[in-house]
């Protein structure tokens, strides 16, 4: 009889842990699909924002060899066209990096924060304060020839600032990610 009892207690134990099992992997379900759900409306709602900036005519998207010739871009910073093979690396870099690596990496979705080369270091301390406070796939690197303060650049989209703008340059950041037209490294 002891035995009898003692099997129908196991029996009623490995019920209750496949139940367990069950009703967790259940909620794991749940949550992801509502987690996946919940990701794709925010998603979808960056998308229908308008991208921030002037819109600049895409002249090429070619890739050439790093030191081969290619006609001027036609903006200033270049917001697409000729572009080495390489991306710019995302981050913060403490030298100017080729317009034809920073191109490339906006092809693959990068938003670049570009900063006069010679501001006061408490104008790029400011830069940097909006850079660092936004999400996204970006790049912020000085720029020797910008005659602005502050440009910021995605895949065909430009905005140059007269003044540093820490809410622009976030808002610039977090509409225009990832709205290249390949979802690559950047």
């Amino acid at each position: 009889m002891s035995k009898y009892n003692n099997s129908v207690i196991d029996v009623s134990a490995e019920r209750k842990f496949f139940i367990g099992i069950g009703v967790v992997t259940l909620l794991i379900l749940v949550g992801g699909v509502w987690f996946l759900s919940a990701q794709g409306a925010k998603e979808q709602a960056k998308l229908n924002k308008p991208l921030m900036g002037e819109e600049v005519p895409i002249q090429n998207a070619t890739h050439i060899k790093p030191g081969e010739s290619h006609p001027p871009y036609n903006s200033n910073p270049p917001t697409g066209g000729w572009m080495y093979e390489g991306v710019a690396g995302a981050g913060t870099h403490d030298q100017e990096v080729a317009d034809e690596l920073l191109v490339h990496s906006m092809e693959h979705g990068a938003v670049i924060v570009h900063y006069k080369a010679d501001l006061p270091a408490d104008q790029v301390e400011q830069i940097k304060v909006a850079y660092n406070s936004a999400s996204g796939r970006t790049i912020l690197v000085p720029r020797k020839n910008l005659n602005v303060p502050v440009a910021l650049t995605s895949w065909g989209r430009l905005l140059a600032l007269q003044t540093i703008d820490q809410a622009v340059i976030k808002a610039f950041i977090e509409t225009n990610d990832n709205r290249g037209t390949e979802k690559a490294a950047i």
